[in-house]
């Protein structure tokens, strides 16, 4: 048996797929956290979408979520996620991952599969005040523009280090990563916890994660500078932000291999990402249900 990842690594698109990546034959809180190895299929096929925050961008439709594991000793990869767990325990772990960054999906075009998408390199930034000069901050006015003539963004790809440790029903994570593809050459950590419940085949899953990103990262995603500005937007620096979210989903096993699945996920943006002339609201809410198979 293998211990899964935190929920937080991998490009899971929401907490909704945490329960469907847990153990299908869990009898117990301690083997939901579980998986045997070898190879693990599935597909889940119901209703969702992904907030997206950007200015005129829809939200991301879900339908169909695929799920591809392979568990192998120390090695693990699910979907998009690879890991290597050299130090583990019965009840914690520390992992080296490699993961691709979510914000980019919020300016794909089809996100669904994760298309890459062509870069302005050098985008310039706007040069904030010295200390002391006196310039007073002025009140955010957000002026709008062209969301089609802003410069490309593209999908990165980051890498890092997680620890986990599993405690009586609760799972608290920390991880850290910066980024492989030197496109704004970001940092992104977080801290999570996570309550599991389970009542015979109805599992229940409660969580929390606070997730800060760097300025580098915020100001290549949401950072609006001349190439925004010529398009009509207001200039924009982008400084290091917070994220928080909370999370709940809901499971029902009918057997090992058919599952019901639900989430929902509420996500507060911080006003280094918020203030943003690309953002449209700083409030999101998230949301899946649907059935899963599991080969």
């Amino acid at each position: 048996m293998t211990v899964l990842g935190s929920c937080s690594l991998g490009l899971r698109v929401l907490f909704l797929i945490s329960a469907f990546f847990l153990s299908p034959t869990a009898s117990s809180t301690d083997s939901a956290y579980l998986a045997d190895e070898g190879v693990s299929l599935g597909v889940s096929l119901g209703y969702g979408q992904l907030a997206n925050p950007v200015y005129k961008k829809d939200d991301i439709p879900l339908y169909a979520l695929p799920r591809i594991e392979l568990f192998a000793g120390d090695f693990s990869f699910a979907n998009t996620q690879f890991a290597w767990t050299p130090v583990w325990g019965n009840n914690y772990q520390v992992s080296l991952f490699t993961q691709l960054n979510e914000d980019g999906l919020y300016f794909t075009k089809h996100s669904a599969i994760l298309a890459a998408v062509r870069t302005a390199s050098g985008r310039p930034s706007m040069t904030p005040p010295p200390p002391g000069s006196g310039v007073e901050t002025p009140v955010v006015i957000k002026r709008r523009g062209d969301i089609t003539k802003i410069s490309k963004r593209k999908l990165s790809a980051m890498s890092g280090i997680e620890a986990i440790v599993d405690w009586q029903n609760w799972r608290f994570s920390a991880y850290w990563s910066m980024e492989l593809t030197n496109y704004h050459k970001g940092l992104q950590g977080a801290l999570s916890a996570q309550r599991l419940f389970l009542f015979d085949q109805h599992l229940v899953l409660l969580g929390v994660e606070l997730q800060h990103l760097s300025a580098g990262l915020v100001d290549y995603y949401y950072g609006s500078a001349l190439q925004e500005m010529g398009a009509g937007f207001s200039p924009f620096l982008g400084h290091s932000s917070q994220k928080y979210n909370l999370k709940a989903g809901y499971q029902y096993q009918f057997n090992q291999q058919w599952q019901f699945i639900s989430d929902i996920k509420y996500q507060r943006l911080s006003s280094g990402i918020a203030d943003s002339p690309l953002i449209n609201d700083s409030n999101l809410l998230s949301f899946y249900a649907g059935f899963a198979w599991n080969f």
